[in-house]
């Protein structure tokens, strides 16, 4: 799972201008104590809530990190792209 958090960093960072401050700062600070699976599910779900509009590449990346988390696709599936 160590592997994934600096994947999964770099997607947050990535869509970070979608989210707001708060939401940025509540899910950097579950990756860092440790609590990536919840991290995710928050992201995804403040993706959705925002109706922020990713790539298909970027649901790709945020597809392939929640397959490796064990999560379940439909977090990333209601995602919006472009």
């Amino acid at each position: 799972m160590n592997a994934l958090k600096p994947r999964f960093q770099s997607i947050l960072k990535e869509l970070s201008p979608k989210l707001t401050t708060t939401d940025v700062e509540q899910i950097d600070e579950l990756a860092n104590v440790g609590e990536l699976a919840v991290a995710f599910e928050n992201f995804c779900t403040q993706l959705y809530e925002r109706d922020a509009v990713c790539s298909v590449v970027q649901v790709q990346e945020i597809g392939l990190i929640g397959t490796a988390l064990g999560i379940k696709e439909k977090y990333w599936t209601i995602l919006a792209t472009e």
